[in-house]
């Protein structure tokens, strides 16, 4: 009986050991194959594929070499005659902070959240930009003589303060003997872009030297007061018939939220105003009707100098003016059938259907129209960036009508982009 297992066992050993030769055999000749297929796609017929690309690559620097030196440099003096965009500054920097290629973006700028035109300079030579977390920076030389690529020169005026993190700037206006020197420049701090990094502020810092030196208000006036800290100003906005009164547009912050820096959460956001050229703050009413609406993120606000009133857009709830900055009331008409008050409600409700997640507004200056109250424009999207529209008002927000915005709308599309390269 021994004997009669040994010789099966070593039958079947025979037949594994067949079997293993044929498994291996088959799977060196897939390994073979997939080698081949792989060889075959970074072949071509005019040779090694990558010789090919870099010989096209080699051809589009070329042309692009051509096509550079038949039109003038996007930076030339001729371009800004013209009316085209010339590049200020400040220069790219290298954009990998870890130093070994993680998070390589190549050469970039920032996020350049806001840009003010000091009005006391006559000359517009006077420019101030803020960075989503790079500071504010100032410009003496930045006006319609800066013609040349390079000329401008750009100064940090808030390294040494307590954030970065910029969302808005604002001049108040200098109606005798303007002298920028003196200007008083407001500047809200924290990121309002709604991206998932947004930074969050602290409050407002206020110069009242044109930037020389700063004062950093962290709350307004209410008892108890209301904190400033883990938000975002998204515009601040002068009366230009009364430069005292100036209103502030407030929001929340994606960091903000995060990081638990916005306490208590959304309760703070919403509309200040200051009747002391921004010295000193207090928390805005809104209402719809006789209904106190809840805080909502506040997107923009301007003043309409021939209405004599200031607009603001809100998150949830719509466009809303003001006289005085103190109280404001819901427009009788929105830019839109879809902003009505069963669907932006005082109250916010779930599920939120309100159209306008974020608005932007803007006023043309020194154009009255028809009725004498000036022209305005308004745009807003939804949560999911639906578009609502680009809306006109010529009556002081009496009225609105749209406007034509496909080409907005589809820019980027397969069917013809906004610009190609």
């Amino acid at each position: 009986m021994l004997l009669g297992l040994l010789i099966a066992s070593v039958f079947v050993l025979g037949q594994e050991n067949h079997t293993e030769s044929r498994t291996s055999a088959t799977s060196s000749r897939k390994i073979h194959q997939r080698e081949q297929w792989f060889a075959q796609g970074r072949s071509a017929a005019g040779g090694p594929a990558a010789a090919a690309r870099q010989r096209a690559i080699r051809q589009k620097m070329a042309l692009r070499a051509v096509r550079s030196t038949q039109r003038p440099s996007p930076d030339s003096p001729a371009n800004a005659l013209s009316g085209d965009w010339v590049q200020l500054g400040p220069a790219p920097v290298i954009s990998d902070a870890s130093g070994v290629g993680l998070q390589d973006y190549s050469f970039v700028a920032g996020r350049a959240t806001t840009v003010a035109v000091d009005p006391a300079d006559s000359t517009g030579n006077t420019v101030y930009v803020g960075g989503a977390f790079g500071g504010v920076w100032k410009s003496s030389n930045a006006g319609p003589l800066s013609l040349f690529p390079g000329s401008v020169a750009w100064a940090p005026l808030t390294d040494s303060q307590a954030t970065l993190a910029i969302g808005s700037i604002a001049i108040q206006p200098q109606l005798n003997n303007p002298d920028p020197a003196k200007s008083v420049v407001l500047v809200g701090t924290g990121e309002t872009n709604g991206s998932g990094d947004s930074y969050y502020g602290l409050g407002i810092l206020r110069s009242a030297d044109a930037g020389n030196t700063w004062t950093l208000i962290a709350h307004d006036g209410s008892l108890p007061p209301k904190s400033f800290a883990g938000l975002g100003f998204s515009k601040i906005a002068f009366s230009t018939n009364n430069p005292s009164l100036v209103v502030a547009a407030v929001s929340g912050t994606a960091e903000g939220i995060t990081e638990a820096e916005e306490n208590p959460a959304a309760v703070n956001r919403g509309i200040y105003y200051s009747t002391d050229g921004g010295a000193s703050w207090n928390y805005a009413s809104v209402k719809d009707g006789a209904t106190t609406t809840d805080a909502a993120s506040v997107n923009d606000v301007v003043y309409n100098a021939a209405a004599g009133e200031f607009f603001a857009a809100i998150s949830l709830h719509g466009i809303y003016s003001s006289a005085d900055g103190i109280t404001w009331f819901r427009l009788a008409t929105q830019p839109g059938g879809g902003l009505s008050a069963t669907a932006c409600p005082a109250q916010i409700a779930s599920p939120r259907v309100c159209p306008i997640y974020r608005g932007e507004l803007t006023v043309v200056p020194n154009r009255l129209g028809p009725a004498g109250k000036g022209e305005m424009y308004a745009w807003y999207v939804d949560a999911n960036d639906n578009d609502g529209g680009i809306w006109t008002s010529t009556d002081g927000g009496a009225s609105w009508a749209q406007i034509n915005d496909i080409g907005i709308t589809s820019c980027g599309d397969l069917f013809g982009g906004c610009g190609t390269e």
